[in-house]
């Protein structure tokens, strides 16, 4: 999923000749701590909401008053992993979408990247997520698709995380199935740490349980 794909055009932009007071009106209203400054089709910076409110005089306009430097932008080619971080190195809630001629396109809202995430990652997909704990030389996807391959599990996202105190790799793995017994039960004759595991059944039981509970204690 490119950048491009992910603009929304409902948040409005600001312009130079635009009053501070706007600008933090307009933050408000749409819910975002950031808006960008558009001159002549251009991207000109992004007006930080704690900037603004630094101001002496919030009713100065944008052209006139001390910004500052605060200009990321992606791409409308570039990953959408690519402005993930982004926002998470600048702490956006917007994040512009500029052309090869800095052009603005539009911008990115921090929603609009969360909900792609989840399509991305499988979120919304039914399905148990296991953590495997191990170490780094001893990854390899290729072994861990097989393994679940056998069990007649396909694996639908794989994300991967380094913990910096131990360099110990975590590896998430969201799956198409709800029972994981038989699957954790092979990782582990093949020598896998299981870190945890979510299972949907396993919720769905709980949830059966404390029903019947509730229903045992209504009938006392």
């Amino acid at each position: 999923m490119i950048a491009r794909e992910l603009i929304s055009t409902t948040i409005p932009v600001l312009h130079p000749n635009d009053a501070g007071t706007e600008a933090l009106r307009l933050m408000n209203e749409f819910h975002v701590t950031q808006l960008p400054l558009v001159a002549e089709d251009k991207y000109a910076a992004l007006i930080d909401e704690d900037t603004v409110l630094d101001w002496d005089n919030p009713d100065i306009l944008l052209e006139a008053a001390p910004y500052g430097n605060l200009k990321p932008a992606i791409p409308e080619q570039a990953h959408h992993l690519e402005a993930l971080k982004l926002f998470y190195e600048f702490k956006l809630s917007v994040l512009p979408v500029v052309s090869k001629e800095n052009d603005y396109l539009g911008l990115i809202s921090k929603d609009t990247l969360l909900a792609a995430l989840a399509q991305f990652n499988a979120v919304k997909d039914p399905g148990g997520l296991i953590a495997l704990d191990l170490d780094p030389r001893d990854y390899s996807l290729s072994e861990i698709a097989r393994i679940a391959e056998s069990n007649d599990v396909s694996i639908l996202s794989v994300q991967t995380i380094t913990d910096p105190q131990t360099g110990r790799l975590e590896v998430l793995l969201k799956t198409n199935r709800l029972d994981l017994q038989a699957l954790v039960a092979t990782f582990e004759r093949f020598n896998y740490t299981i870190k945890y595991l979510f299972s949907e059944t396993e919720e769905e039981d709980l949830v059966k349980k404390n029903y019947d509970l509730l229903m045992n204690y209504i009938s006392m």
